[in-house]
């Protein structure tokens, strides 16, 4: 296995941690999974000090300290630690993946505790990578990035495929952005009942189109409301760098 410098480490995470702002931080994540009697969902909060954890970089730094030198490209090299062992490659192999969890994940699970030194109760994600993450009170922390295949780290009778994905900010009464339907689903099929009469916004849901453009044929579903993800992106960044704001 090759392993990277810290110098290496640290472009992965600078581009990551941009994207954690712009995608996950201090969002709500709305997992939802549905099969043909009824329809289930667990709710994931993203804090900036949760993104540390996530590089599998050891630092002295706290959690939200590391994020905020990460974001502004302010991270040194000389202040992260790589495991000797790999992990910490293999973490970062798939974190930019990650990044798009609220658009990318395909499955959840609740872990089988196949691996000795990690903890976590739900794990989401695809094939190829997935988080895991802890209970706290009524919603999930991510603790790990994953490079691994859902199916293979969860117990068999709890995997079950993502029906859609709903986002919100922190501190927001109720879901208000879809990210991603299944395909042949719609907002309004009687599965989703349960779910959606208590945490979603129906009247003001925003379809965010993703560049594959998975959501197009469900835009006319939510009221004709769509937000290109894109764009989006990009208004965030130029805020980010106009000093006056």
């Amino acid at each position: 296995m090759y392993l990277r410098t810290n110098e290496e480490a640290i472009k992965i995470i600078y581009k990551c941690a941009m994207e954690y702002k712009n995608n996950l931080s201090n969002k709500c994540i709305l997992f939802v999974t549905a099969t043909d009697s009824k329809s289930t969902s667990f709710e994931a909060l993203f804090m900036p000090q949760n993104f540390k954890h996530l590089t599998g970089a050891a630092s002295h730094l706290s959690g939200a300290d590391f994020f905020d030198l990460a974001v502004r490209n302010r991270l040194s090299p000389n202040q992260i630690t790589l495991a000797n062992d790999g992990t910490t490659d293999l973490k970062l192999d798939v974190l930019p993946q990650l990044m798009n969890i609220h658009r990318t994940a395909r499955m959840v699970g609740n872990y089988d505790f196949s691996r000795s030194l990690l903890i976590a109760d739900k794990v989401a994600g695809t094939v190829t990578a997935a988080l895991g993450f802890i209970q706290s009170k009524n919603f999930y922390l991510p603790k790990t990035a994953l490079k691994a295949d859902v199916r293979d780290i969860t117990i068999q009778s709890t995997r079950r495929k993502i029906a859609a994905i709903f986002v919100k900010q922190r501190g927001d009464e109720l879901f208000s952005h879809l990210t991603y339907i299944a395909k042949g689903m719609t907002i309004h099929d009687e599965i989703f009942t349960s779910v959606f009469s208590e945490k979603v916004d129906m009247q003001n849901l925003v379809a965010i189109t993703t560049p594959d453009k998975s959501l197009e044929t469900h835009s006319t579903e939510i009221k004709g409301k769509t937000a290109d993800h894109d764009t989006n992106q990009q208004e965030s960044q130029r805020n980010n760098d106009d000093p006056e704001k």
